[in-house]
């Protein structure tokens, strides 16, 4: 019996071309994911916007008279008046503190050369911030510097923008990232993605409290000793204080540096100071916000931050608290109970 032309098999593909397929496609994904990182984490600054707002309206919510988008408006427009009237009460006070800060320090940084015998140290952390920076002269500093600052103005105005778009329907966002997932996991990955958000919240909000308290201590405490610019100072420790570990070991810099000029004694109760703010963050104020919150390990958490800053720069840093909370969410809920079946507790759940 004679092959006709139309039983003809097709010639078969070579084997092992799934597996080729899959590895590609998932090099393509990453090289893609490499190459829009700054632009995810852009997005994620978004959704902390929105896990703010939506903390926020959903106090006012419960009240029963307004329902979104009009309660996401109305947090929002409640955050710009806050921050309106803080800076009207204390902005003028800050700001003069911040810039006889800025103009106090390389006085000080000589001073602190001149007690420990170190020829000009300024000019050597000079020479080194100019090899950090791009060469060039006044103007062309000048114009880059007023070029980055309306970069990060545009920005922040864009993740403000983008993060109440995301407030206003979270499900509608959330569920537009899962369409990506097959309809198998997709019902776990949901319920992960709604715990990974309340402990974002639970987390944001614990963070937020700890800053302002650590600010306060920190300021209180430098005009009770007697460091200059002690309001300037304990508002750069707040806001240092969002990001774990490193955060307050930088903004203990500049107060050291302000408090050596003044004397061995007073650098001496300034270290103290920061010590002691630092064993009350981390064993009295934050167990106590951070209760119900999510417990990440510390080490992660180094890491992360280190991991983070090195991939992506200063935005990394910033952003890598957070990301790891919700990275820890998700695993403990996709892979130990999802994978391995285990029965953990998993942070941000009901």
């Amino acid at each position: 019996m004679s092959d006709t032309p139309g039983s003809a098999e097709r010639p078969a593909f070579p084997p092992g071309w799934h597996l080729t397929l899959i590895i590609g496609a998932f090099i393509v994904l990453g090289l893609l994911v490499w190459q829009l990182s700054h632009v995810l984490l852009l997005v994620f600054a978004a959704v902390l916007v929105a896990v703010l707002l939506r903390a926020l309206a959903e106090l006012f919510e419960r009240v029963g008279w307004i329902r979104p988008p009009w309660s996401i408006l109305l947090s929002a427009l409640v955050i710009v008046l806050a921050l309106g009237a803080l800076t009207a009460l204390l902005g003028a006070q800050v700001y003069g503190e911040v810039t006889t800060l800025a103009d106090e320090l390389p006085e000080r940084i000589d001073s602190v050369g001149d007690r420990f015998g170190i020829d000009d140290l300024r000019g050597q952390l000079m020479s080194h911030l100019q090899e950090m920076g791009s060469s060039g002269g006044l103007l062309g500093q000048t114009a880059s510097y007023t070029l980055a600052v309306l970069d990060a103005a545009t920005t922040l105005l864009v993740v403000i923008v983008a993060g109440i778009f995301i407030a206003t329907s979270p499900g509608k966002h959330r569920d537009g990232a899962l369409a990506l997932i097959p309809d198998g996991p997709r019902k776990r990955a949901r319920i992960a993605f709604n715990k990974g958000g309340r402990a974002l919240r639970q987390w944001l909000l614990g963070q937020l409290a700890s800053m302002v308290l650590v600010g306060l201590l920190t300021g209180i405490g430098l005009a009770v000793i007697g460091v200059p610019s002690a309001i300037g100072l304990g508002f750069v420790a707040g806001l240092f204080e969002f990001v774990p570990v490193f955060g307050p070991i930088l903004a203990a810099v500049p107060a050291l540096l302000m408090a050596l000029s003044e004397g061995g004694t007073t650098a001496l109760w300034t270290v103290l100071l920061f010590i002691v703010i630092q064993q009350l963050e981390g064993n009295v104020i934050q167990p106590l916000i951070q209760r119900r919150a999510v417990d990440l390990p510390p080490v992660l958490l180094l890491f992360s931050i280190l991991a983070f800053g090195i991939l992506f720069g200063t935005l990394g840093v910033i952003l890598a608290a957070p990301l790891a909370v919700f990275a820890y969410v998700l695993v403990k809920e996709l892979y130990l109970r999802g994978v391995l079946g285990e029965q953990s507790d998993v942070p941000g759940g009901d």
